[in-house]
């Protein structure tokens, strides 16, 4: 499944990545070219029936002219046909050819098959010995436009004439409408071109806004509003975008809320993973932290509340500050105790090597601080570490969880944690052995620590060397900067020097 479902990611980003090195064709220009090519289309379907009501109307004139002028022409022609005068039919046909110019050819058959003719008649003849004319003028069905009929003297058929006219006048006709709705088309395409391209522009104009505001809230900018007018399609989408925007502010808010309390790292798998807002619960390695303040009591009661809490916030500012430099995250701040795991949510082989040189970091930045207590010693942590599986899960009630974790290795480093003194750092030799090279360990002995059946050989965790030396005051430093105002870093700085 999970392959599946990778496989379906990467064809949606690939999808996406080729959409995305498109050429960019914007709307306006998209509206115009449709409408322009759908004008067109219009204007070339209207010239096609114009053309064709304009060559019916044509051919019922010259059907009509055809009709008298061939019925005159088998009038003039029986008499000298009957009377055996070729010569006065060949005059005949030429001369009546010559006074109508659209005229092409002339055919004229008597009753003895004998043809008179003008110009190409091609295979007129053989039409005509087919076909049953009427009396009346019929246009003959070939390519050519002939019009025939039967000649009668004394109510018999006596001679056939049929007479081809020519298209040119209709040919000229087209030309000139043609060329009229071309410049009337042309026109109509341009004018609605321009309508069409101004106001998809004015369409397109709120999509253009919608697209940038987008582009701005993805950048992480929430504070984009658009302006919502009138009452249509484009003012509900502005509308909705508005109060999506609204809604991610809100989720933003909450996210930065909730990152003062619990780890940013959890918070954003709440709010951007897959999972229904909940965590999982799984079982992992890690490297648990105590770190609690030496004599907490005997201070809080001979100090006011107020600036015992500032003591802990200063120590506790830096003590995150310096966790998170080295990869871990503060699981949870219990009195005078901070609780932090290394491994989790963020995952890094050498866990038990950062963790080690966090606490040792933390018990330097105790004594950098020096604030003293009322007693005159200085406020001092223990720190203790343990390394080993533990359950990571949602523990607590339905109405009230809480995403921390749980197992012997917590329960081993909050033992540590009181094991030492003010500005150690005590943890297990199993552990120690996982810090890597750059220790010492000051044996304690084995030690009885509750929950544990077998004593533990404990000790103390020093740094023997230079560049871990180095890379702890570089820690401190960088959570002094981050968090103390600038006048308490320089008498800090001074108390140092």
């Amino acid at each position: 499944m999970q392959d599946e479902k990778a496989n379906e990611n990467m064809i949606s980003n690939s999808s996406l990545n080729t959409n995305h090195e498109l050429p960019r064709f914007p709307i306006r220009l998209r509206w115009t070219i449709f409408v322009g090519l759908a004008v067109a289309a219009a204007v070339a379907v209207l010239s096609m029936i114009v053309l064709d009501m304009e060559r019916e109307a044509w051919l019922k004139n010259q059907e009509l002219q055809a009709s008298i002028q061939v019925s005159r022409l088998g009038d003039e022609l029986k008499i000298p046909m009957l009377a055996g005068s070729s010569a006065e039919v060949e005059f005949i046909i030429r001369n009546f050819a010559k006074k109508i110019p659209s005229i092409k050819a002339v055919f004229f058959q008597n009753a003895s098959s004998k043809v008179w003719s003008f110009g190409d008649i091609g295979e007129i003849q053989d039409v005509l010995s087919v076909m049953l004319l009427p009396k009346e003028t019929l246009h003959l069905p070939t390519d050519a436009l002939w019009f025939a009929k039967k000649v009668t003297y004394g109510g018999a058929d006596v001679a056939t004439v049929a007479v081809e006219y020519s298209e040119q006048a209709w040919q000229a006709l087209a030309s000139q409408l043609l060329q009229r709705m071309l410049i009337a088309a042309m026109v109509v395409i341009l004018l609605a071109s321009v309508l069409v391209y101004w106001l998809a522009g004015r369409m397109s104009k709120p999509l253009e806004e919608l697209a940038l505001a987008a582009r701005h809230v993805a950048d992480g900018d929430y504070n984009q509003r658009l302006l919502v007018k009138g009452n249509d399609e484009f003012s509900d989408a502005a509308s909705q975008f508005n109060k999506m925007v609204s809604d991610l502010q809100h989720k933003e808010k909450m996210r930065e809320v909730l990152g003062r309390y619990l780890n940013p790292e959890l918070v954003s798998d709440v709010f951007d993973n897959d999972n229904s807002g909940t965590l999982l619960n799984r079982k992992q390695e890690v490297t648990v932290l105590f770190a609690d303040m030496v004599s907490f009591t005997a201070f809080s009661e001979s100090t006011e509340t107020e600036e015992v809490v500032d003591v802990l916030n200063q120590h506790f500012e830096i003590f995150h500050s310096i966790i998170d430099y080295y990869g871990g995250h503060v699981d949870k701040y219990i009195g005078d105790a901070v609780m932090a795991v290394f491994n989790h949510p963020k995952s890094h082989e050498e866990h038990t090597r950062h963790a080690a040189m966090a606490g040792i970091a933390m018990t330097v930045a105790c004594k950098r601080l020096g604030i003293l207590r009322k007693d005159g010693d200085k406020v001092s942590f223990r720190v203790g570490l343990d390394r080993g599986h533990v359950i990571i899960g949602n523990i607590g009630a339905a109405e009230r969880l809480e995403y921390t974790v749980i197992g012997d290795a917590v329960n081993v480093a909050s033992r540590m944690s009181g094991l030492g003194e003010g500005g150690e750092v005590v943890l297990p030799k199993e552990t120690f052995d996982a810090a890597g090279d750059g220790f010492s360990f000051e044996n304690m002995g084995d030690m009885n620590v509750k929950g544990v059946s077998d004593p533990l050989q404990c000790g103390v965790v020093t740094v023997t060397k230079a560049t871990l030396k180095r890379d702890i005051n570089y820690a401190v430093d960088k959570a002094f900067d981050a968090t103390l105002p600038t006048n308490v870093r320089m008498m800090l700085g001074n108390t140092k020097s």
